[in-house]
């Protein structure tokens, strides 16, 4: 079902079945059936419309007369499922969005509420469309960044034999979220430089303040990219620290019995005329010579702190 507004000092929904004033800018959210229908826009530009709503990609396409572009948002809350994508047609007076889901009609409600609206244009719909996009984001990175945190004292303390998973899922997110931050930059720098003079000069200065939001909001994900590479090398400490201790472990192990092999590889030699073969008391002395051996290597260790 199609969403219709106009412009004035605000977002104004106008009923179904009503006529749209004449002379006032709107602002829809469409279904491909609903595009075709209502004619905005050449054929061409309707292909690319429908090309782009499914393409999981955020990008602008500047033409002599308007702005097509899409977006693939990630869902936040689950980063590893299809991003939520539809396209967008811009013109002077004409902002449509074509949506198959409810994504864009959940948005401009949500403008719709806030009441005022600072330049009754659609531009400026749009620009406030894209702030909608990011509002939460730095709460989103937060979080993700103190759940990382607590990857982080779980691999110090316990090892965490589960933690490869987890941060091999955290670079997924973070690569998913980076890409569209990264894509989101590009887009408001394309409209801040208004190629095709579609905007005004104000028009322009709001996507080049969005496009500096997207920065920001670009660098912290790099950030935490850069912190689950880190967490990544810490885990990889962690093992090869567990691995020396198991192989010190056994290092002394072999250690500490090398002298009682000696031991029994010299009494074991087949000699008829060995000395001590018929000594009645040959074997108790070398069970004792074997734990005085045994003792004084134990001390030895304890003082060099390898026990």
């Amino acid at each position: 079902m199609a969403h219709t507004y106009v412009l004035t000092n605000r977002l104004e929904p106008v009923p179904a079945g009503e006529d749209v004033p004449a002379g006032r800018p709107v602002v829809e959210a469409l279904t491909s059936q609903e595009l075709a229908s209502l004619g905005y826009a050449d054929a061409s530009a309707q292909e690319s419309l429908r090309f782009l709503a499914t393409v999981e990609n955020t990008y602008l396409d500047v033409l002599p007369r308007c702005l097509i572009g899409s977006f693939a948002v990630p869902d936040k809350a689950h980063l590893s499922c299809d991003p939520l994508c539809f396209a967008f047609y811009l013109d002077e007076s004409h902002l449509v969005f074509l949506d198959e889901g409810d994504t864009c009609a959940r948005m401009l409600a949500a403008i719709a509420r806030q009441g005022y609206v600072k330049q009754p244009t659609v531009a400026h719909c749009l620009f406030e469309f894209m702030k909608l996009l990011v509002k939460d984001d730095l709460t989103f990175l937060a979080n993700l960044e103190d759940r990382m945190e607590d990857v982080e004292e779980a691999i110090i303390d316990r090892g965490m034999s589960g933690a490869n998973r987890q941060m091999l899922e955290f670079r997924r997110k973070l690569l998913r979220i980076d890409t569209y931050y990264q894509q989101l930059v590009d887009m408001a720098s394309a409209l801040a430089e208004n190629e095709n003079k579609l905007l005004t000069h104000e028009e322009g200065r709001l996507f080049r303040v969005f496009e500096r939001q997207a920065e920001r909001l670009l660098k912290r994900s790099l950030t935490l990219k850069e912190y689950s590479l880190q967490l990544r090398e810490l885990y990889q400490t962690q093992i090869d620290l567990k691995q020396n201790d198991t192989m010190r472990f056994f290092t002394v192990i072999t250690t500490l019995f090398a002298p009682l092999t000696l031991l029994t590889s010299w009494f074991g030699m087949n000699f008829a005329n060995m000395p001590g073969l018929d000594w009645s008391g040959g074997y108790p002395a070398v069970i004792g010579v074997s734990l005085t051996i045994v003792a004084i290597e134990l001390i030895v260790f304890k003082r060099k702190q390898w026990l």
